[in-house]
């Protein structure tokens, strides 16, 4: 048998390897866009190793959630084309120095960092958001920016031996922030002090030169040397990346070195995992690729999403698509999960959703599809107490589906009965004792000893009670319908 069940339980022993009092996990993103499942890994693979060693051993475990609002702004998203003229004024910008568009927020960054923290209190995770221009304020950078200064050849060694590129001869791990145009894409440094700080600039955009040092804290580093930094101020024990960080001659291979060669500690525990894809494209904040997690999580409950994500091989690429019917399916799969009792006989895939569950499962106390049946039916959760128990969590995302019309075709229908003038004895058959099961096997029963298609039974009746070709198994809709009732108005 498999020793691990879940990844996050093989990292997690990992940790506890280390023999910690206290451990460390981080992880980080650019809020350029809206959230999308990409960026929802980002934070959920980490909160999933977090929550794999608290089971484990409930020692202190700190997390950081770096948002890198220092990046350039590079793009306009789909969801602000309409303000690209603003936008590409700002182009090249640190993304917390760039406006927001539509004048809701102080900056452009703070408007996805906002929604990055909605998101996140929805996910319930435990990372602390830290704003990375909050470090470089706090001058938590400087001590490294002097150290690659001061052994700048070396750094750029292992850069263009990690990486495969040749770097510019006059390259330097300073990436100033002008303080005429606010560019950083477009600065240069063109001497510094290794041992001072002090370095002198020019921008390419607006021809600005100055002198100034690192201890102004306008300038970020390079991102080969940003990332190892970062883990080197947090202290980290551990930290991911998508697989395009840890390729060979990815920025893992590089930070690695940095560490080991440059600053002297040992890297944190990698861990690398694939794309979330929808139709073989990955998700995007800038091309839109995907439903916006924003969007999402008022329609699906964000533990089916989290444990949807979560219930594959770590570096295997997830396609996720959020169509109507198959998020019903994503639903009915979570609910199943919760009814898995652990054993060694479970095979590797229900091993996977049992842990996937064990980590951001909750017990559900009715089944979404039958609250869906029935509120289909009476569109009242009054009414529909009468006839089965309510889980009070479901119903606002049941709300959501009828306001922006994501009812799969099956469950978006009214009951319109009409008398029926083929297969009574079918129904005449039917009686208040039997269970949906009984009903919808009693038309196969049917079928087979009449010598008439099951399907032809099924289509005749749905056309009769909801004026539909198909809907919700037959069964299950007479049964919530009540037999009694149905009989009256078909027969």
């Amino acid at each position: 048998m498999e020793r691990y069940w879940h990844w996050s339980d093989r990292l997690a022993d990992q940790l506890l390897g280390l023999n910690k009092d206290t451990y460390v996990i981080t992880a980080g993103i650019t809020p350029s866009g809206p959230v999308h499942l990409g960026s929802v890994c980002e934070f959920l693979f980490p909160e999933a190793i977090y929550r794999a060693l608290k089971l484990k051993n409930n020692k202190t475990v700190k997390m950081y959630f770096i948002v890198d609002v220092l990046d350039a702004l590079d793009s306009v998203t789909v969801d602000l084309q309409d303000y690209s003229d603003i936008i590409n004024q700002d182009m090249g910008k640190p993304l917390k120095l760039a406006r927001d568009p539509k004048g809701e927020f102080r900056s452009y960054a703070e408007r996805y960092v906002n929604e990055l923290r909605y998101v996140m209190s929805k996910f319930k995770v435990h990372l602390e958001l830290v704003e990375v221009s909050d470090m470089y304020d706090q001058g938590l950078f400087d001590k490294y920016t002097l150290i690659y200064l001061q052994n700048i050849d070396k750094v750029k060694e292992i850069i263009q031996n990690t990486s495969g590129r040749e770097l510019p001869k006059d390259w330097n791990p300073v990436m100033p922030i002008c303080s005429k145009c606010n560019r950083i894409d477009s600065t240069r440094v063109m001497s510094y002090d290794a041992i001072t700080g002090d370095y002198e600039y020019i921008c390419n955009n607006c021809g600005n030169t100055e002198r100034t040092n690192i201890k102004e804290h306008r300038y970020k580093l390079q991102w080969r040397l940003h990332w190892p930094s970062w883990q080197a101020i947090m202290d980290s024990d551990i930290e991911g990346g998508g697989v395009d960080h840890f390729t060979k001659g990815g920025s893992r291979d590089t930070a690695v070195r940095i560490h080991t060669e440059i600053l002297g500690r040992n890297p944190p525990i990698g861990y690398k995992y694939g794309f979330v894809l929808l139709d073989g494209k990955k998700y995007s904040k800038s091309k839109g690729v995907g439903m916006y997690v924003r969007d999402m999580i008022e329609l699906i409950p964000a533990e089916i999403i989290a444990y949807h994500l979560l219930k594959y091989d770590l570096e295997e690429n997830i396609d996720f698509n959020p169509t109507k019917e198959k998020i019903l399916g994503m639903i009915e799969d979570f609910e199943d999960a919760a009814k898995i009792i652990p054993s060694d006989n479970l095979t590797r895939g229900d091993r996977k959703r049992y842990s996937a569950f064990r980590l951001f499962g909750r017990h559900p106390k009715v089944a979404f599809k039958e609250m869906l049946l029935y509120y289909s039916i009476y569109r009242d959760w009054n009414r529909v107490k009468i006839h089965i128990p309510i889980d009070e969590y479901y119903t606002e995302f049941i709300e959501n589906w009828y306001k922006r019309g994501f009812v799969p075709d099956d469950y978006d229908f009214s009951y319109k009965p009409k008398k029926i003038d083929r297969f009574r004895d079918l129904v005449e058959s039917w009686n208040p004792n039997m269970s949906p099961l009984d009903i919808h096997n009693s038309v196969y029963d049917y079928a087979q000893k009449n010598g008439v298609a099951a399907n032809e039974i099924f289509k005749y009746l749905y056309n009769h009670l909801i004026a539909k070709d198909r809907g919700p198994r037959l069964g299950k809709l007479v049964y919530a319908l009540g037999v009694e009732r149905v009989k009256s108005d078909i027969l």
